[in-house]
């Protein structure tokens, strides 16, 4: 069974639900896992793209994790805050409540189903 809540407080993910291009799916779950790094420790957009090319995540580019942190914040996803002192002008970033929202509804709607026992099966 799949959460109640609806997907209307997050367009963009509306494609986990219907059937949309491999590649955008492939971005959301990518934008996923980056709130969820975020959640888990502010950083920079530099911080997570090493953070995940150290992990063997090869596609890690700063072409596409740049962009990506931009998105999130026009979503209003994460916030970023200027580090003073910083010569390139970089940001922390910070999960925000509706971050947080997307990431506990995606987490419910993720353990239900067959997509659920597909995840638990494959990290077993």
């Amino acid at each position: 069974m799949h959460p109640k809540r609806p997907l209307g407080k997050f367009p963009g993910f509306a494609a986990m639900h219907k059937s949309a291009p491999a590649g955008r799916v492939m971005r959301r779950i990518g934008m996923l896992f980056v709130l969820w790094l975020i959640r888990r420790k502010p950083m920079k957009a530099y911080d997570a793209m090493k953070t995940m090319r150290e992990d063997g995540m090869p596609f890690a580019t700063a072409n596409r994790i740049y962009p990506l942190f931009s998105s999130m914040e026009k979503e209003g996803l994460v916030k970023g805050k200027r580090i003073s002192g910083d010569k390139r002008g970089g940001k922390q970033y910070f999960i925000t409540i509706k971050g947080k929202d997307l990431l506990a509804f995606c987490r419910e709607h993720m353990r239900s189903g067959l997509l659920g026992e597909y995840l638990r099966d494959m990290v077993k």
